[in-house]
């Protein structure tokens, strides 16, 4: 199932309609929806915060990336979702390399899979991080201060970070909107049904065919993946 991560936003679909018939999510959804909706740049700013502080704090951020698919619909929530993204995992990034360097350390420094991650790094630089992102072999919220303690360049992170989780996120953000237009909680999608769910299947075929090439990748680079 690792190699098939992005299947997680078809379960999250399935959940969600699931819950929605034993529990008030359409309720819930909706309240969080309209006040984000109605508070203009201050919701935008406080959902932009929220999704930092998550991936800072290591918390799941895959129910905020569904719900700015429910508020926004695909393509305006994933001009939020991937800067909000991209600024938590720099923040990590960064806190990896000075602040929490020896916490990164002592996480790190027993396990052959980051030594062989910070040689491979070191060798391969950007190409290595972008193949990090399309692959779940590593937990994201350690990856991202993990390779703070590598020699990588802050700005080659930002940028092959950004390029390389783009497509899952617009996968899982269409999702939510594909979710939220089929229980009736999201914002009308401006383009019909059928269309928002065409692209979901084929964004995930292709996000899994993406996920398996850069698996193979990395296993030539880090052959200790599975110690």
């Amino acid at each position: 199932m690792k190699n098939l991560k992005p299947i997680l936003a078809v379960a999250a679909i399935l959940a969600l309609l699931v819950a929605g018939r034993f529990l008030p999510i359409g309720v819930w959804v909706k309240a969080f929806a309209d006040w984000v909706a109605g508070a203009g740049w201050i919701g935008v700013l406080a959902f932009f915060g929220l999704y930092v502080l998550a991936t800072v704090l290591g918390l799941p951020a895959l129910p905020l990336t569904l719900a700015a698919g429910v508020i926004y619909g695909p393509f305006k929530g994933t001009l939020l979702v991937s800067p909000s993204s991209i600024a938590g995992a720099t923040l990590a990034f960064l806190l990896g390399r000075t602040l929490l360097r020896d916490w990164v350390n002592a996480k790190t420094q027993s396990s052959p899979k980051f030594a062989a991650l910070d040689e491979a790094v070191g060798r391969e630089g950007w190409r290595m991080v972008a193949l990090l992102r399309l692959s779940p072999i590593f937990p994201f919220s350690l990856l991202n201060y993990a390779l703070g303690a590598t020699n990588v360049g802050l700005w080659p992170y930002v940028l092959s970070s950004w390029i390389a989780m783009l497509p899952v996120t617009f996968l899982f953000v269409s999702a939510g909107s594909a979710a939220g237009a089929a229980t009736g909680i999201g914002a009308k999608p401006s383009i019909p049904a059928w269309v928002l769910y065409l692209g979901v299947a084929a964004t995930l075929l292709v996000t899994i065919r993406i996920t398996v090439l850069a698996k193979r990748a990395l296993a030539k680079s880090l052959p200790v993946e599975n110690a």
